[in-house]
C-alpha cells in the first residue's frame, strides 16, 4: 500500500491498489518518511470516502479514544438494523473527546428528553449505553448519565438524517450568514474546508434540528460557567449574542443560558485554531 502523508503516528493518507484515496489505520504507520510503502500487515483497517475537512481532526484524535470509538461503532453495526458506515468512527472520536473534554473543564450540559430517547429510540440508546460503559472500562474516565443519550442522538442525527435539497441550500445559507458574523466580531479568516469549520457546521445542524422540534437544553438553573465565559472571554460572548440576534426570529426561539454556553463553547474552538485574539 503506497502511503502518501502522515496524518498522526497510527494515521495515513494512502492509495489502494486501484489508485483511490484511503485512510490507513496501524500501530507507527505514521512513522518514516513518506511517501513509502506500508507493508499490508501493519495495516488493522482502512476507511473510504472520509471527508477531506475530517483530516485535521485525524492528526489530533487520541489513539485510546478512537480504539474505543471502533468498538463502539463495530458493536451498533451489529446491534442496528440502519446503515452505520465504518467511517462514522471518526465523528463519534471527535463526540467522545469533546464529551471528556467538558467533563474535565467542569461543563455540564443537561439532555433533554432522556426518558423518549431511551424508549423511542431503544437500540440507539443501547449503543450509548455499551458506549459509556466501554469509555469508563478503556478509558478511566466516568462520563455523566445524560451522555448515554448524547451518544444515542449522534447516531440517531447522522446516519438517520436525509435533507432535500432545499433544506441543505437553505442551511448553508444561514451558516455562511453565522460564519461572517463570526468573522467579522472576532477579526479573523475562518477556512470553509477546515474541520473546525466542519464541526461548527454540524454543532449548528444539530441546534436548527432541536430548535424546530421544540427540544433546545433547557435546565432552569444558573451556570457558574457561563458568568466566567461572560467575563472572561467577552469578545466569544457578545458574538454570541449577536449570533443569537440574528438566529431568534429567524427560527422564533429562546436560547436558556445553557445553550448560550454551548454556543460560546463551539465558536470558541472554531477561532482557537484560527489565531484570533479573544
Amino acid at each position: 500500500m503506497q502511503g502518501i502523508k502522515k496524518l498522526n503516528n497510527n494515521f495515513a493518507l494512502c492509495c489502494d491498489s486501484n489508485g483511490t484515496e484511503i485512510i490507513a489505520y496501524g500501530k507507527g504507520i505514521g512513522f518514516g518518511k513518506f511517501p513509502c510503502e506500508i507493508p499490508l500487515e501493519k495495516v488493522d483497517a482502512t476507511y473510504y470516502n472520509v471527508k477531506p475537512q475530517l483530516m485535521s481532526m485525524i492528526e489530533t484524535v487520541q489513539d485510546d479514544v478512537f480504539r474505543v470509538s471502533e468498538e463502539v461503532v463495530r458493536y451498533a453495526q451489529t446491534v442496528s438494523a440502519k446503515p452505520v458506515p465504518s467511517n462514522f468512527v471518526f465523528s463519534l472520536s471527535d463526540h467522545i473527546q469533546f464529551a471528556i473534554e467538558r467533563q474535565r473543564k467542569g461543563i455540564k450540559v443537561k439532555i433533554p428528553f432522556v426518558y423518549e430517547i431511551e424508549h423511542l429510540y431503544e437500540t440507539e440508546f443501547a449503543i450509548g449505553k455499551f458506549a459509556l460503559r466501554r469509555i469508563g472500562e478503556e478509558l478511566k474516565v466516568w462520563l455523566p448519565q445524560d451522555e448515554i443519550t448524547g451518544i444515542a442522538l449522534h447516531f440517531i442525527n447522522n446516519y438517520q438524517g436525509y435533507e432535500s435539497e432545499d433544506e441543505t441550500t437553505d442551511f448553508e445559507v444561514m451558516l455562511d450568514s453565522l460564519l461572517a458574523i463570526i468573522e467579522r466580531k472576532m477579526q479573523i479568516n475562518i477556512k470553509r474546508d477546515s474541520y473546525d469549520c466542519y464541526r461548527f457546521g454540524a454543532h449548528m445542524k444539530y441546534f436548527v434540528k432541536r430548535a424546530g422540534e421544540n427540544a433546545l437544553y433547557r435546565d432552569g438553573t444558573g451556570n457558574e460557567l457561563y458568568y466566567h465565559m461572560e467575563h472572561e472571554y467577552p469578545a466569544i460572548y457578545e458574538c454570541m449574542k449577536e449570533i443569537l440576534g440574528y438566529l431568534q426570529p429567524l427560527l422564533g426561539i429562546e436560547c436558556s443560558e445553557e445553550e448560550q454556553l454551548y454556543l460560546m463553547i463551539h465558536i470558541n474552538r472554531l477561532c482557537t485554531n484560527e489565531d484570533c485574539n479573544q
